[in-house]
Order: C-alpha cells, then structure tokens, then sequence
C-alpha cells in the first residue's frame, strides 16, 4: 500500500514538474516569420443602415499565388454567426451596403479588371454590374439605391492600342494623362453613362440627398503633386454643366453633402502645402460663404461623417500615438474626443439612425477585431476573433516612453522589450525610423506586414525602439514643422538622445545597437552610418540617400521643395549638407540596403548610390533588389526575403550568429 502511495505521489509530482515545463515553454512561445505572414489582416468594417449587421474584410497571404487575397465577412452585432460572404481566389472588397440593406455591392477582380459585384446579404452568388474598360477605382451607392456613381480611368485610344500591339509606344512625358471621371450604372438596365468629361482628374465625389447633383472634387492631371491643387465642382447626375464651387489655392477635397442638402462639407488645407494641418471646411450653398469649422484642432483630418442632424461632424485623426474618433460643432467648432487614450481606433461606420458605430480596435498586445458601440455612450463590444491562433504566443510588452532632446525638447516613443525581460540585464537595441517624415509610431498590434519584423526581434531577445522625432504626425502641425531645411539635424539628434536615454536606464546594451528604417526611415539610417559609428549594423529600406539626384529623379520633387524652401540649383548647399552620399567616406557601418525595382516615389538609383559608396570605402554591404516592387514591398514570398534578411543581418552583426 505504501509503496502504491509513494509512486502515486512521485507521478503526480514529474507530472506537475512537466505541465510546468510544458506550460513555461508555451508562454515562451514567440512570432517567427512564418507566423507573422499568417496573421490575417482585417479592414474596411460597414455597419448595416438597421444597425443589425456588420461586414468586414479580411485578407490573407496566398503563397501559391504570391499575392494578399481578401474576402467579404458578414457579422451579427450581437457577436453571432460569422459568415464568410465571397470566396474567390482574388481580391474582393471595399463592400457597401444598399440604402435600404437589401443588397451589398463591392469590388472585385476575380474577372480580370476591378468592376463593382452585387450581392445579396443573405445568401446567393455575387452577380457582376459594370464592365469598365479601365477597371472601377470606388463607387456610390444613389440614395434611392436604383444606381450608382463610380470613377474610372479614361481607356487607351484605338490608335494607342494599334501602337502597342506594334511595340511602337513611344510617349512624351507630362502629355496625354489619362483622366478619371464619373460614370453611373442603372442597376435594373445595367446601362452605364459617363457624366464628367475634360482635361482633369476626378479625386472623389458624394450625391446629393435628392439624387439630382453630384459635387466632385479634381485636379489638373493625376500626377500625386496635383492632388495639392485640387478644387471642387458641382454637376448635374445626368450631366451637363459643371460649377465652380471651391476654386483656390491649395488642395480641397473629399466634398460631403449635408443632410439636409444645403451644405457642403470638404477637407482643405486652407491654401498650405504638404506639410500643414488639414480641416473640415464648410460652404453654404446660397451664400457661398466658406467656414473652417476644425481651425483649433491642430492636427490633420481624416475621414469624415455628417451626423443625422447636419449639426455635427465626426471625424477620425491622430492623437500622439493614438487614433481617435473626433467630434465637432457645426455651429461652434468646439471639439470632443469620443475615443479613450486607451487603443488605436479606425475604420469607423455609422447606421443609418447615427447611434450605433461599428469600427476596429487594437493595441500593442491585441490584434485588430471588430467591435460595436452605442455614440452617445461609448464602450467599445468586441464581436470577432479573426485570429485565434495569436492566443499562443507571448509578446514583447510595448511601453510608451518620454525623454528629452539635446535641446530640451521633450520625445515620445515607443520601447519594445524582449519576450522574458530581466531588469537586471541589458539588451542588444534596433532602432526603427519610421517615414514620411510625418509618418508616426502608433499604439497598434506590432506584428505587421513589415520589412522589421518587430515582435520576432523581441523573441530573439532584442529590445526595439521606435522613435518619433520631430517632424512626426500627431503632434500638431509646428511639431511636423520643425525639421524644415534640416533633416539629419535636430531630427537626428531627437533619435539619439532617446538611444542614449535608454542606455542610461541600463535597458539598452551600447555595444549592441542597430538601426533601420524604410523611406525617410531609410533616409536617416543612411544619414546615422556617416555621422556615426555608434551601430553594429544597419538595414536601409528605399532610403533617400542623394537629396540633389532624388530631386530629378522622384515623383514628387515638389515634396522637396516644401522640405528644403527651394529647388537643388538654388540652394545646393542645403541639399548636399544633408545628404549622407557627400559623408560616405565616413561610413564604417555594415549595412544591408533593400530596394523595390519599381519604386517611383525613392528610386533605385537612391539605393544603387549608397551601394556604391559603401562598396568603394570597403564597408561590408549587401544590395538586394525587390522585382516588380514599388515603394513598399507587397508580395508575400518577397515581405518574407526581406524579414528573413534582415534577421540574419543583425543576427550576425550584432549578436556574431552567422545564419545560412
């Protein structure tokens, strides 16, 4: 008996010790690779007029195919029965619900050129509506729901498609631009009618309560600087004249008709450039009297929706770190924040009686999920759980940090720490720079579809740090402001002194520091290689390494005008004391440079240069050339190079592992 009891206590003791075990090593577990590019993605949410249903899109990584394919979800509010809508082996999505709820269109190319699908909501196949020639960019439903508006590209000519055949396209540069204009579609007939014709480009549109006119906003010609000269025009939904409305300096768009049909709500950046605050601006459409009614929000807005009663607006922004759900007075400008400082919050939609909102939330620790909530008392309802698997990994825990520049000047930013953190330990660092330079580092779920792949970093037992210097979005328009005609300076500096604040807390190991970054973010890591030799290694994703050449070269060399206050031959000096090609002979930092072939926004030549600079000085430098790429890496089998890459690089720089 004794000995029965002995060996019963002894098994349930090994099996105690190895649940532990077991139960260590699980909460151990963190996101390879592989598992980040399983992640799916989820956008778009569409809450029902009735407020009964919410659709959804989520996208996953098809390797076969090497492409994201996105698919249509539909949910109750109360969390129940979850229904995939569209199941096609390409893209669909951008759905939106009929006024009355009876039917779903969306997009799609699942036959060949993107058209607009109608779907009924509950059950049946999708049926295809338009057959445009160039592909539909978004639609409208009309608010009696027997048609719709849609942009389209104008189609090549006969004789344009003769010369191709004939491999004899020849064109010249800046001349005949292919325009977007409106068309609409009378869902019983299935005609299809193209009401705006001309020498300029259709950005966006919205319909009038009554059907009877539509207001569009255009540019001269869709190259991206254009889209700062945009103005706004009212036409009639069957054609004819077009009407000035808002015609002036600077970018006006995004034109919203008022309930009640007697206003216009519209995004202006109130005559500025690239680098200012944008606002909701309202005209009245009897007196033409315009009036900025978001001038004290300083910061730029978003989307946009009237409320019911035409008396307030709702918009979505970025607050610091965070992005919120706004509203504000019609009357009085006066601004409240629905949202909590508590997640990052996006993808907002309102039923039809505005007091219901359906939206997307997240945080460092949780993914992105559907969730429902009363307006007026707001507490958000999570409804989905796209993906569960997440559950069985530990994450690095994210801390929001503070610290001081060389000038006193006060930073944020974010502070990754490594899965099973000791305090009494310090830690091999990579520094992230983010683009733009008015991109910003937000309190969102970490584990993206990046070139850096974060939370496998903190797994490999690195700490990450995410800066937001100044010239970030979130911080107000001075803030964005302050690295005018000094990029690599104070910003430098800002992301400096953070490394430096998180050595002295004993967090950061100053023998062990990486740093990255993609676009601007690639800008400064090139900049960070010849002024110092602080790194261990360095990964520059599309930097801009060469303002002068990047000028000529760029689809946006009015973006470095507004930059830099003048064009390369009028200032030279600016251009070149700010570039890290005239201070490569200082480089001494292994880096790893990546670059899509096809980026028009940082062309390859910016990276073909740093290649040859480090190359020349005999720093140790890998060049690796994205095929079909623009400016962001966006096929799976490439994003997962690219991360693998850039593991193995710091791997073997800054922790000497050299990986196959």
């Amino acid at each position: 008996m004794r000995g029965i009891k002995r060996f019963l206590i002894a098994f349930f003791v090994i099996f105690f010790l190895f649940s532990l075990t077991y139960s260590q090593e699980k909460q151990s577990k963190f996101l390879t690779i592989k598992d980040i590019l399983e992640i799916k993605g989820l956008s778009d949410t569409q809450i029902s007029p009735d407020g009964k249903w919410i659709l959804y899109v989520v996208s996953v990584a098809d390797f076969e195919q090497n492409l994201y394919n996105s698919d249509i979800w539909r949910i109750s509010i109360k969390g129940r029965d979850p229904l995939k809508m569209t199941n096609s082996p390409k893209r669909d999505y951008f759905p939106r619900w009929s006024p009355d709820g009876k039917k779903i269109a969306f997009l799609s190319d699942r036959d060949g050129k993107t058209q607009i699908w109608i779907i009924n909501p509950f059950g049946g196949e999708a049926e295809k509506l338009t057959n445009s020639k160039t592909g539909v960019k978004s639609f409208k439903w009309f608010p009696d729901g027997k048609r719709i508006a849609y942009l389209a590209s104008d189609p090549p000519t006969e004789e344009e498609e003769k010369k191709k055949k004939e491999k004899d396209g020849a064109y010249v540069v800046d001349e005949n631009f292919k325009m977007t204009h409106i068309w609409i579609i009378d869902l019983e007939n299935k005609k299809e009618n193209k009401i705006t014709d001309g020498n300029f480009d259709i950005i966006s549109f919205s319909i009038s309560p009554d059907g009877k006119e539509i207001v569009f906003s255009s540019r001269p010609t869709p190259k991206v600087p254009d889209y700062y000269n945009a103005d706004i025009f009212i036409i009639s939904s069957i054609g004819g004249e077009i009407k000035e409305l808002i015609v002036r300096k600077g970018l006006d768009t995004n034109p919203i008709w008022s309930p009640d049909g007697k206003k216009i709500a519209f995004i202006s950046n109130e005559g500025g450039d690239w680098i200012s605050n944008t606002y909701i601006c309202i005209v009245d459409l009897d007196t033409k009297e315009i009036k900025n009614i978001s001038k004290d929000f300083d910061e730029r807005v978003r989307e946009f929706w009237w409320d019911i009663t035409g008396k307030f607006i709702y918009f979505e922004a970025n607050k610091r770190i965070y992005r919120h759900l706004f509203r504000v007075s019609v009357d009085d400008g006066r601004v409240i924040q629905i949202t909590p400082d508590d997640a990052y919050y996006s993808s907002f939609s309102f039923n039809k009686d505005f007091n219901l909102i359906s939206f997307i939330k997240q945080d460092p620790l949780s993914p992105p999920d559907v969730y429902i909530s009363f307006l007026k008392k707001f507490k958000p309802n999570k409804l989905t759980e796209v993906n569960p698997q997440l559950k069985d990994f530990t994450l690095g825990k994210t801390e929001i940090i503070h610290w001081r520049s060389k000038d006193g000047k006060e930073m944020e930013g974010l502070l990754v720490k490594p899965i099973n953190y000791d305090s009494n330990k310090k830690y091999p660092l990579l520094t992230i720079v983010h683009g733009g330079p008015a991109g910003v580092f937000s309190y969102r779920f970490l584990p993206r579809r990046s070139a850096y792949p974060i939370q496998t970093f903190a797994g490999l037992g690195y700490a990450v740090f995410m800066p937001n210097p100044r010239g970030s979005g979130g911080y107000g328009e001075k803030f964005r402001r302050a690295n005018f005609r000094d990029w690599g300076g104070m910003d430098y500096e800002d992301i400096m002194s953070g490394i430096d604040y998180l050595i002295e807390k004993g967090i950061a190991d100053s023998d062990k520091l990486g740093i990255m970054g993609w676009s601007y973010g690639g800008y400064m890591t090139s900049w960070v290689i010849t002024q110092t030799d602080r790194f261990k290694a360095a990964s520059v994703g599309a930097g801009v390494t060469n303002l002068f050449s990047m000028y000529g070269q760029t689809d946006i060399p009015e973006f470095m005008e507004c930059y830099f206050g003048s064009q390369p031959w009028q200032d030279s000096e600016v251009y070149e004391n700010h570039s890290a090609m005239y201070f490569i002979s200082k480089a001494k930092t292994p880096t790893l440079i990546q670059h899509g072939e096809k980026d028009i926004r940082v062309p390859l030549p910016q990276g073909q240069e740093l290649y040859l600079g480090l190359k020349k000085n005999n720093v140790p430098v890998k060049f690796v050339i994205y095929p079909r790429q623009p400016h962001g890496i966006r096929e799976p089998k490439l994003q997962k190079d690219s991360m693998e890459r850039n593991i193995k690089w710091f791997n073997k720089w800054i922790l000497n592992k050299n990986e196959k």
